[in-house]
């Protein structure tokens, strides 16, 4: 009777768990569960960097889409101030301004005056155009009610305007453009991680139609079509030009 007894306390026994299996079991599991948790956290913040690289992306294709867009209706309005002609542009390293055509819809028919422009918001920085109605006599941006400003990238940034001379070959680049009666060939963007000092996208570069028709100085003359090499003349010495070639010839 008793040895039945024994052997069923050590038929149990064998077919149950001891404390210390039980407590191995859960630190086997929770080692489990803890490297599972680490790695969703992996996955999830590579997520979240991938998806917002994406937007940072799909913000920079936009503007680089508004800008070329912008650039290849570029208008080469002159304006006389004192006798002295110029064009109506201005580019620096932070900012950029021209006169340009826009599709006529959704918008009004008519040259526009655009202006890229930087502006804090905390600690983003952004990249704003803001465009008017070009109005005869106008030089310089006149400024843009709120509903035509536009926020085109946001973000932890930096910009960084270039303009490119045809005279001075394509590896020359200006932070600003100095001359007056001439206009860039090239226009370049670049933007930025603020943070990690590195380009968040390849350099968006787009052509200016800079050529300017000699007589484009005429007094009705405010739209200049492609034809000297973009050197702004008075009509006096685009005649004296025209003869030196015939004779020439």
């Amino acid at each position: 009777m008793i040895s039945a007894v024994h052997q069923s306390r050590g038929t149990a026994r064998e077919a149950g768990f001891t404390l210390i299996e039980l407590l191995v079991s859960l630190t086997i599991l929770a080692v489990i569960l803890g490297l599972l948790a680490s790695g969703l956290r992996v996955i999830s913040k590579n997520w979240e960097a991938n998806a917002e690289r994406i937007e940072t992306l799909d913000m920079v294709a936009r503007a680089s889409d508004i800008l070329r867009r912008d650039a290849a209706g570029l208008q080469r309005i002159v304006a006389i101030r004192g006798q002295v002609p110029r064009y109506v542009f201005t580019g620096t390293e932070a900012s950029l301004s021209f006169v340009t055509l826009e599709p006529p819809y959704p918008s009004a028919a008519g040259p526009y005056f655009v202006d890229y422009s930087i502006a804090r918001n905390g600690p983003d920085a952004e990249l704003i155009r803001a465009r008017a109605r070009y109005q005869q006599g106008l030089e310089v941006f006149p400024g843009a009610t709120p509903a035509n400003r536009v926020r085109l990238v946001q973000g932890r940034f930096r910009y960084h305007f270039a303009y490119a001379e045809k005279s001075a070959g394509s590896g020359t680049w200006r932070n600003s453009w100095p001359y007056a009666t001439r206009l860039p060939e090239l226009i370049r963007l670049q933007i930025f991680d603020a943070q990690a000092n590195a380009p968040v996208a390849p350099p968006l570069v787009v052509a200016v139609r800079a050529d300017a028709e000699l007589g484009c100085l005429a007094e009705k003359a405010k739209l200049c079509s492609a034809k000297s090499g973009g050197e702004l003349k008075a009509q006096t010495e685009a005649k004296e030009d025209d003869l030196k070639s015939k004779y020439r010839k």
